[in-house]
């Protein structure tokens, strides 16, 4: 591991740090606390992977990001008392948090709202109640992204974690992951892919070359550019050329297009944290890359 500001800013962290990793054209760089697990919770960094799953459907010509999500559901897994105005939000609202749902729990299998939501996480979501108009209101919920899970599995015929191993874990070379699911076995998706940091990173590299690992496409360039223009699970770092998610606990896949590269952690940051360690990092991953692509 180098002595860089990156890694130098993972080891000053006070509140656990996992595991981090660095990727550059020169190869990969990665730091694990021997007492963590090799695959740890990159909570909503999860988002990430499934928004590159509902890509490559796009890519595919399987979806489109104006396709209407109730469309895709037969009367049979919605429940009775289905929300009709389900039958305006779009995968691209999804991607977006932009449902139009107010009153939802953030976490769709919380331990405080997982008895009132029940065995059937479908069925909850398509009877809350849509009381803003698709794509003017913005919501912030894990809720979403299970939606999108449901989504993947519809159109592929694969479970989204099944789906993600042929089409990117598997390309990419994982070792160890696995995906938290509801009681149906469909993956939660909004959080709770356990995965190793070097691993993570390896995704925001192929989006850091437009879509291309190691000579593999997997994801096309045209779906990258809408993530960053629109926000599907992939925002700007302040003015800066990185772009990210991040996840709740202090977590975060960042990559830089113009400087290419990316970076990945995973820890557990204090409760009140409100994401300074994850600027903290991105800050020491950007003056990294000032020096190494000497700026």
């Amino acid at each position: 591991m180098s002595d860089n500001a990156f890694f130098r800013a993972v080891l000053e962290e006070e509140a656990p740090m996992y595991d981090a990793a660095l990727i550059t054209d020169n190869g990969t760089e990665s730091w694990r606390d021997p007492c963590a697990n090799n695959a740890n919770n990159g909570h909503s960094t999860t988002k990430f992977f499934i928004a590159t799953a509902v890509g490559i459907l796009c890519d595919r010509g399987l979806l489109t990001p104006d396709t209407p999500v109730g469309s895709l559901f037969s009367d049979d897994e919605k429940p009775e008392n289905y929300e009709a105005g389900w039958d305006k939000v779009t995968v691209r609202h999804a991607l977006q948090h932009k449902t139009g749902i107010e009153h939802v729990p953030y976490g769709v299998d919380d331990d405080d709202t997982a008895p009132m939501i029940g065995e059937d996480f479908l069925k909850y979501i398509l009877s809350l109640r849509i009381e803003h108009e698709p794509g003017t209101f913005y919501r912030y919920s894990d809720a979403a992204y299970y939606l999108l899970s449901r989504l993947i599995a519809k159109v592929s015929g694969q479970t989204a974690d099944l789906f993600l191993k042929e089409n990117v874990f598997d390309p990419l070379g994982f070792r160890q992951w696995a995906m938290a699911k509801c009681p149906q076995g469909h993956p939660i998706a909004g959080g709770g892919f356990f995965a190793r940091a070097d691993d993570v990173a390896k995704l925001g590299f192929a989006y850091a070359h437009n879509g291309v690992y190691e000579g593999k496409r997997i994801i096309s360039q045209n779906w990258i550019e809408a993530s960053m223009a629109q926000d599907f699970a992939c925002t700007r770092f302040r003015d800066t050329d990185i772009w990210l998610k991040t996840g709740a606990r202090g977590q975060c896949v960042a990559f830089s297009r113009e400087r290419p590269s990316a970076a990945a952690w995973h820890g557990c940051a204090a409760p009140d944290d409100e994401g300074k360690r994850n600027d903290r990092l991105l800050s020491a991953y950007c003056a990294c890359l000032d020096v190494l692509f000497d700026i």
